[in-house]
């Protein structure tokens, strides 16, 4: 029982490996389910008892790929509230950003999740709606903001701007400053905690 299912979990793993390898190379509607079987070594059945559309295979992709992020997210938290704030978010913008497949699988699922297929849609944006509350979280702890209408918005705002640095980066890499990007966006979130005192 145990070694079916490890090999079921193993197929399962070279079939979502395979598959993000080719869709971050080729973007997902050019990445066809024959292509996938091949690359994982494995026949159009094989592929059609695990995954029976292709469908069902990016809900698994837009699933592993949002956890992925979470744990760059995550394990980029300071263990001690004394770290340098520019240093941090350098050090995120670079493990979420500089991993050019991760870069172009996020871009390639934004786009397929805006083509109009509403199922891949709404499982995308339940996913991200997720994602930008967690940044939210994590930045209102870095930079002590509590007020609940600046972390409203927050979390979309730094979404789209590591969404924007991301494009950024895969159009051209070498022109691409992560310390003075980190540095402006850490200004601006000390603006939102320590807001200027208006004079009488």
């Amino acid at each position: 029982m145990l070694d079916s299912y490890a090999k079921k979990t193993s197929t399962r793993e070279k079939i979502l490996a395979a598959t993000r390898h080719l869709m971050s190379e080729k973007g997902v509607q050019a990445t066809t389910l024959a292509d996938i079987s091949q690359a994982a070594g494995i026949s159009q059945g094989t592929l059609f008892y695990y995954y029976k559309s292709k469908d069902d295979l990016i809900y698994d992709i837009v699933e592993q790929h949002f956890s992925q992020l979470t744990d760059s997210i995550i394990a980029s938290i300071p263990r001690r509230s004394s770290s340098d704030k520019v240093t941090l978010l350098r050090g995120t913008l670079e493990k979420l950003i500089k991993d050019q497949d991760t870069s172009r699988m996020n871009m390639y699922l934004l786009q397929e999740a805006m083509a109009g297929n509403s199922e891949i849609k709404d499982r995308f944006m339940v996913k991200y709606q997720t994602w930008r509350e967690m940044i939210a979280r994590q930045v209102s702890c870095l930079f002590a903001i509590n007020d609940p209408e600046d972390l409203a918005g927050l979390g979309a705002v730094i979404l789209a701007i590591i969404d924007g640095l991301t494009i950024q980066y895969l159009l051209d890499d070498q022109s691409f400053d992560f310390k003075k990007a980190a540095g402006i966006m850490s200004g601006m979130l000390e603006n939102i905690s320590s807001p200027a005192k208006e004079t009488p």
